[in-house]
């Protein structure tokens, strides 16, 4: 939609098996997409979809790239409380923007995240993946 500037993508694989990938699609008011959710694979493979209400991510430091200006997000912590999964992640490495302005003229940023926490009340560590657009301007039309 016009009022959209861009999206948080998060796979993340957790140490007791489970499989977390939740997505927000943010708004320019600062607001996010009430149709943003997530799924939970769980250890034998049953996969849940989780509402927007049933996910809590709250930012807690982020990196400004010297070449786009663009402030991204790098460490988050996430819960998700009717699944007792408690977490905080960070990237590995904080410049992992991608300046694509000779393909798709899109600048955004993804790459590598690790982190630990809890799973029903058991210690666990986490690795995944994020991407994110938006924070360094248009996606060049493509929403």
């Amino acid at each position: 939609t016009p009022n959209q500037v861009g999206w948080d993508w998060f796979s993340l694989h957790l140490s007791d098996g489970q499989e977390l990938m939740i997505y927000f699609l943010r708004r320019k008011d600062g607001s996010v997409e009430p149709s943003s959710s997530g799924t939970l694979i769980k250890r034998s493979g049953e996969g849940i979809h989780l509402k927007l209400s049933d996910i809590k991510v709250e930012v807690i430091d982020y990196w400004k790239s010297p070449k786009s200006g663009g402030r991204y997000p790098t460490r988050w912590r996430i819960n998700v409380p009717s699944f007792r999964i408690e977490m905080e992640i960070g990237s590995l490495v904080p410049s992992q923007e991608l300046l694509t302005e000779g393909s798709t003229g899109v600048i955004y940023w993804e790459g590598a995240v690790a982190g630990k926490g809890t799973s029903a009340g058991k210690p666990i560590t986490c690795e995944g993946y994020v991407e994110l657009t938006g924070y360094a301007g248009s996606l060049g039309g493509l929403f």
